[in-house]
């Protein structure tokens, strides 16, 4: 697959080229203590992670919040996980990256909450990650899981460089660079080479548009899934009666982020023969 060119200045120049960040919508500040409005409203620092953390940031601190939540990790996979979460706080106030703060956070709304599929969902690859954004699921699944191939789709040039930026520190073998929409009229399994048996994605698309969107190249038995909140039954509905024809649901799991009550919803569609 050919990678995604990027220029001299590099991606995090150009979001570094805004200068200083405005501060987030009153509405935003509103969810938040008058202390942490204080550190947002300097313009410098829009990303403040020291409001969102009970003790400073570290590896034994992330390996303990990843047992917290029902995770053991082996040394090389925490390793994996750090250096990911610096590049990630590194980048996150010049590339707007994510609206979740903090390592707490980020371990388990990110990380825990896009590797937990491999519970209930035997992947095989190579997996294509739908709107992969900073890579999520796909990185955390690419380090849970680095026997198998993992694709990310992004079209975001910035978001492109960022992940090339991951790809090339973390050493990520089995990870390879889609820098283009997952479209109807984008047969991707061609352009990889090789054709995609399971599909994953975190976005907020619908569904339904996504289904339409890997017709071209999702193969007979291809399975497409779906991380999702707990309130998708009107969603889940209509995509079932409209893909009748097409695509079934062949798994419908409804669960908790391990040591919270955040419930969530797996959804898997698998293509019909």
């Amino acid at each position: 697959m050919k990678k995604r060119r990027q220029g001299k200045a590099g991606f995090a120049s150009q979001g570094a080229s805004r200068g200083n960040h405005p501060s987030p919508p009153l509405a935003e500040k509103q969810r938040i203590t008058p202390n942490r409005q204080h550190g947002f409203s300097q313009g410098e620092r829009p990303y403040d992670y020291s409001f969102y953390e009970s003790e400073p940031a570290s590896p034994e601190y992330m390996a303990r919040l990843f047992t917290r939540h029902d995770f053991n990790l082996t040394p090389p996979q925490l390793e994996l996980f750090w250096r990911f979460y610096l590049l990630l706080r590194q980048h996150n106030a010049s590339l707007d990256l994510t609206r979740i703060m903090g390592i707490e956070a980020t371990v388990l709304k990110h990380f825990v909450d896009s590797a937990i599929i491999t519970r209930w969902l035997d992947l095989a690859g190579p997996v294509l990650d739908i709107g992969s954004g900073p890579g999520f699921p796909g990185i955390p699944l690419a380090i849970m899981r680095p026997d198998l191939a993992f694709i990310l789709a992004e079209s975001r040039g910035k978001r492109v460089g960022f992940l090339e930026e991951v790809v090339k520190s973390l050493e990520l073998a089995n990870v390879e660079l889609f820098p283009r929409s997952v479209r109807e009229d984008s047969p991707l399994g061609v352009d990889c080479g090789r054709p995609v048996f399971d599909m994953v994605t975190r976005a907020l698309e619908d569904m339904g548009k996504t289904l339409r969107r890997v017709v071209p190249f999702a193969a007979p038995g291809a399975r497409i899934a779906f991380l999702k909140g707990p309130g998708s039954e009107a969603e889940l509905s209509a995509t079932r009666e409209a893909f009748a024809t097409s695509y079934s649901l062949s798994l419908d799991h409804s669960y908790c982020l391990p040591g919270t009550d955040q419930r969530r919803r797996l959804l898997v569609f698998t293509r019909h023969s």
